[in-house]
C-alpha cells in the first residue's frame, strides 16, 4: 500500500523546503496594521512559500500528503495579514486546508489528506454517533444521560488553540464536543506511516494546550512498519492523567492504547478481532458540564465501546469504496442521445471588482452576526 505521506511533493513547487506546522485557537491572532498592509512581493521567503503552496494546493497541483515549513511567530502574522488582504485565497484555506503551526517550534505543517484517510475517519465518527444513539436509547427519563448525550456535537473541520497562546493552533481530522465547552472532549487523528513519537508528541499538545479538557486523543495509524512482519494499521488513545511530586501538582499524558495492530495493512486481514476500543461518555464533556448534566451517573462505567473488527472492516471499504472511485466503477446519470451541457458563465476572479469584494464581505459579516 502507498504510504502518502512519503510521496515527494516537488513537482508542483520545487523551491518548497522543509515542512513545518501551522497553529490552531480560540480566535486567530489579528496581524498588526503594517503586516495587513503587506503586498506579496513585501511578503519574506518563508511566507511567500506558504502562500504558494496554498495556491498550488488549489490549483490541485500539490500532491496528498504533509508539508512542512519553518515559520518564525511573526512571518506567521505576516501570512495571516495576506490572508486577510485576499479574501478568495482565504476563503478556499479556511473551507479546503488543514493546517497547524506551533509558535514555540516555529513550524507550520500543511496537511493534504488522501481519500481513504478522509473516508476512514468519517465511518468512525459515524460509527461513534451509532453507538451514543444505542446507548441513549437504552436510558429513558428521569435520567438526564439522553439530553446529555443528544447535546454532543461532532466537528470535523473543527480548529483548536492554544488556550495560553492562540498563535498556536491544531486542526485535528475530527472531534467531539459539548456546546457549553471550549475545547471539545475528544480528538480524532488519523495518519499514514507516522512516526510513533511524532503521534505521541502530537497527543501531548491537545492534552496541554487545553488544560487537560481534552480528554481522550485517538489516534489512526495507517500502514505502521511493524518491528517483524508485515505493515499493520494500529490505533493509539491516551487521556490527561493528574500527579503530584516534591514540587506540586502536575498535568501530564498519560498513554492507553500503545500501537495496538487492528489490520494487516497488506492483507486487509484483521488482527485482535476481539479487543475493543472503550470510549468513556465522561470523555465528551469537561468536569464541569458533567457535573452539571449527569452528576449521579457512574462514569466509570457508562461507556460505549467500538470492536476492532468493526475498525479493520471500516479501513477496508474506506479502501474499496476509493479504488472504485478512482477507477471509474459504479453508477451515474448518462445524458440523452444528442443533449448538450451548457454551463452557467461565472465571472473570473481577476474581474471582480473592490466594491463586490466588500459586498461580499458584508453579507459574510451578516451571515455570521
Amino acid at each position: 500500500m502507498p504510504t502518502p505521506e512519503n510521496r515527494d511533493l516537488s513537482p508542483c513547487y520545487s523551491t518548497i523546503s522543509s515542512p513545518q506546522p501551522f497553529s490552531n485557537g480560540p480566535s486567530p491572532p489579528s496581524p498588526p496594521p503594517s503586516v495587513e498592509r503587506t503586498s506579496p512581493e513585501e511578503l519574506s521567503t518563508a511566507s511567500a512559500k506558504v502562500v504558494q503552496a496554498f495556491r498550488d494546493h488549489q490549483d490541485s497541483c500539490l500532491d496528498r500528503g504533509r508539508l512542512e515549513l519553518q515559520l518564525e511567530r511573526q512571518e506567521y502574522q505576516e501570512l495571516l495579514g495576506y490572508l486577510e488582504r485576499d479574501y478568495l485565497l482565504r476563503g478556499y484555506v479556511n473551507d479546503k486546508i488543514r493546517y497547524d503551526y506551533d509558535p514555540a517550534a516555529s513550524l507550520l505543517q500543511v496537511r493534504m489528506p488522501t481519500p481513504p484517510h478522509d473516508l476512514f475517519t468519517a465511518k468512525i465518527v459515524q460509527e461513534i454517533i451509532s453507538r451514543i444513539n444505542q446507548f441513549s436509547a437504552q436510558h429513558t427519563p428521569p435520567s438526564a444521560l439522553p439530553a446529555f448525550l443528544n447535546a454532543i456535537e461532532n466537528e470535523s473541520t473543527s480548529d483548536i488553540y492554544d488556550y495560553e497562546d492562540s498563535t498556536h493552533k491544531r486542526s485535528p481530522d475530527s472531534a467531539f464536543s459539548h456546546p457549553d465547552d471550549l475545547f471539545p472532549g475528544i480528538v480524532i487523528e488519523t495518519s499514514y506511516s507516522q512516526k510513533a513519537k511524532r503521534v505521541e508528541k502530537l497527543a501531548d499538545e491537545y492534552v496541554m494546550m487545553s488544560n487537560g479538557s481534552i480528554k481522550m486523543v485517538i489516534g489512526f495509524d495507517v500502514n505502521y512498519p511493524s518491528d517483524n512482519g508485515p505493515r499493520v494499521d494500529t490505533i493509539s488513545t491516551w487521556r490527561p492523567a493528574h500527579g503530584q511530586d516534591q514540587e506540586g501538582l502536575f498535568l501530564q499524558t498519560e498513554t492507553i492504547l500503545n500501537h495496538e495492530p487492528f489490520r494487516n495493512s497488506e492483507t486487509g486481514t484483521p488482527i485482535n478481532p476481539n479487543r475493543t476500543l472503550v470510549i468513556p461518555l465522561s470523555a465528551f464533556a469537561s468536569d464541569s458540564t458533567l457535573i452539571n448534566s449527569i452528576p449521579l451517573i457512574d462514569h466509570t462505567t457508562a461507556v460505549v465501546t467500538i470492536p476492532f473488527l468493526t475498525l479493520a472492516h471500516h479501513l477496508e471499504v474506506a479502501h474499496e469504496r476509493w479504488a472504485q472511485k478512482r477507477d471509474s466503477v459504479g453508477k451515474m446519470n448518462h445524458l440523452a442521445t444528442g443533449e448538450r451541457k451548457r454551463r452557467r458563465s461565472s465571472t473570473p476572479p481577476d474581474q471582480i471588482s473592490e466594491g463586490d469584494e466588500r459586498a461580499w464581505e458584508r453579507k459574510e459579516r451578516q451571515i455570521v452576526h
